[in-house]
């Protein structure tokens, strides 16, 4: 339900086998998943859904996300997902996430970047910048600091390819977001995820990934122990990078 005086959405996600890996452990890219979902549900109820996107010619873009995991619930249990819209910076629309697990501690939380796109001409545009919905919660944080624009680093520790498939994309048959994730993940291989878990992940998406593309990825280890640095590639253009850290 959302608190329509402080402009704060709470909903209760049940974990499924679906959403699992082979830890019974959420898996990253279904946790992403629910942050997508109850950001949807929140711009619905804020009058900024599909129906005014719409009408306006305008889409939803995620252009960053930082991820911070404190732990991972287990298949079948209930999180409660805490979202807020926190202010524009520049062309950036800023929203937050909490994850509360089933003792009512907080085991996630995140901090997320946004556009608005004209879908016509593919260029960023405003919408209602003054709105108190966009500035009521401009000083609560789940995470205070800007979201970290990523570069490739000197040194490639192994690259690999893959192709974009119907599983990959979404209704705009570009890669989704939690495919990304997916396939970051895949750069691992399982003796690793055995024994590594991941604590904490900045994306940036660069460009669109569109269905049938070959996609080079790169990864490089950092000197800090279990911190890497993804980026794909397409024709030389890095379409997306990453920094996950494992404990």
């Amino acid at each position: 339900m959302t608190d329509e005086i402080k402009y704060i959405l709470e909903e209760e996600f049940r974990v499924t086998s679906a959403d699992t890996d082979f830890k019974r452990k959420l898996s990253v890219s279904s946790l992403t998943n629910m942050f997508i979902q109850i950001a949807w549900h929140h711009a619905e109820e804020l009058g900024l859904g599909v129906e005014y996107l719409h009408k306006h010619g305008l889409a939803w873009v995620l252009l960053r996300l930082h991820l911070k995991i404190e732990e991972l619930p287990e298949w079948n249990e209930t999180l409660r997902l805490v979202t807020w819209p926190k202010g524009i910076r520049r062309l950036f629309y800023l929203r937050d996430f909490e994850v509360f697990g089933p003792k009512g501690n907080r085991i996630a939380y995140a901090t997320s970047e946004w556009l608005l796109i004209d879908i016509f001409s593919k260029r960023p545009k405003l919408q209602a910048p003054d709105h108190e919905i966009f500035n009521m919660n401009k000083d609560r944080h789940a995470i205070n600091s800007e979201i970290e624009t990523l570069i490739a680093p000197e040194g490639c520790s192994g690259t690999f390819g893959f192709k974009i498939f119907y599983s990959d994309i979404d209704l705009n048959q570009h890669l989704t977001t939690t495919r990304y994730i997916d396939h970051v993940f895949n750069a691992f291989d399982m003796d690793f995820h055995k024994t590594h878990q991941c604590k904490e992940i900045i994306l940036n998406f660069n460009h669109e990934i569109s269905y049938g593309e070959e996609i080079k990825v790169t990864r490089i280890r950092f000197n800090e122990e279990n911190k890497y640095f993804l980026g794909f590639y397409n024709n030389k253009k890095i379409n997306f990078a990453c920094c996950i850290t494992f404990s």
